[in-house]
């Protein structure tokens, strides 16, 4: 098995474990818009994250490039994220990167490479809610888990949900596996789960 998968599944069974008493008292059906909510904004604050990295990358860039006098490279496929790309001086590109232009360059790439993970991923968090409600059902929780080979333990809090979600955001990202990702999200696409023009306008959010 995937390391990705080992780490969510350790994730998802101390989750269980750990709520185990609780569950005797309370079972949850729908655990209602705190999954939803709290799995989108985890994804939304390191997307946050990654496109201020982004931009420093491509702004320190753009400077030693201007000062070698060269055409940048050509930026790499996938969503990605487009700043208005300032001359570095808002940035000492100098210290930031000390090699020059190649280290800049290769950060650039690097820096990318997991902002467009980050949007692909919430792209599959927001198709996972089949009826654009913003809430999460149990049988949405379990497709999205099972689309990753993940087991969905069924009156699990709801807490118990964003932890094994988030998990599997975090072991992804971590591995940048791009293709496990797109195979998963291809399964949900093959349980009907569409990308709306809701979602799109939820993704544009995020560019901005």
């Amino acid at each position: 098995m995937n390391h990705h998968l080992c780490t969510v599944l350790l994730i998802i069974g101390l989750a269980g474990g750990s709520w185990e008493q609780g569950l005797q008292a309370t079972a949850w059906a729908s655990p209602g818009t705190d999954v939803f909510q709290g799995f989108t904004q985890h994804i939304g604050a390191q997307i946050g994250k990654d496109k201020q990295e982004f931009a420093i990358a491509d702004s320190c860039t753009v400077y030693f490039y201007q000062h070698l006098k060269k055409k940048p490279r050509p930026e790499v496929e996938r969503i990605h994220f487009s700043p208005l790309s300032q001359t570095g001086l808002n940035y000492d590109c100098g210290k930031l990167f000390p090699e020059g232009l190649e280290q800049a360059r290769e950060a650039f790439g690097n820096t990318q490479q997991r902002l467009s993970l980050s949007l692909t991923f919430y792209q599959m968090a927001l198709v996972g809610d089949g009826d654009d409600n913003q809430e999460y059902s149990a049988q949405e929780i379990q497709d999205v888990l099972e689309a990753f080979g993940l087991p969905y333990l069924d009156g699990l809090p709801h807490g118990g949900y964003v932890i094994a979600l988030t998990g599997l955001f975090e072991s992804i990202r971590h591995e940048v596996q791009f293709k496990f990702l797109m195979e998963g999200m291809q399964v949900l696409m093959n349980k009907g789960y569409r990308f709306t023009d809701t979602d799109q306008a939820a993704l544009n959010r995020e560019l901005n």
